[in-house]
């Protein structure tokens, strides 16, 4: 059977830090990867999530689910349907989690 060319999606929950994957000709970011510690490397789908972790959460650790899409050639991309920023601990000793859903 002759490969179809369609990418295999799934929803899956990542953990990782959000760093840029590409720039502009001005070095501005236009795209931004989940980078996790098994050396994944996630690109971030273009969505109003995606937007606001570029603007609020660059180089932190994030949470997210949402859909992955893994093209043929082995890179992933994901749709970000909800986030979690884990928060330090706190002078009170607690730890605290900001969440967003899309």
């Amino acid at each position: 059977m002759k490969p179809t060319g369609k990418p295999i999606s799934r929803p899956a929950d990542v953990t990782g830090i959000i760093l840029p994957y590409s720039w502009d000709k001005n070095g501005g970011v236009i795209e931004i990867a989940i980078y996790t510690s098994a050396e994944e490397v996630y690109r971030v789908v273009p969505n109003s999530l995606a937007q606001e972790i570029t603007m609020n959460f660059m180089h932190k650790r994030i949470a997210v689910q949402g859909q992955i899409n893994e093209n043929r050639d082995g890179n992933m991309t994901i749709a970000i349907q909800e986030f979690s920023v884990p928060e330090e601990i706190g002078d009170d000793g607690k730890k605290g989690n900001e969440r967003r859903k899309l």
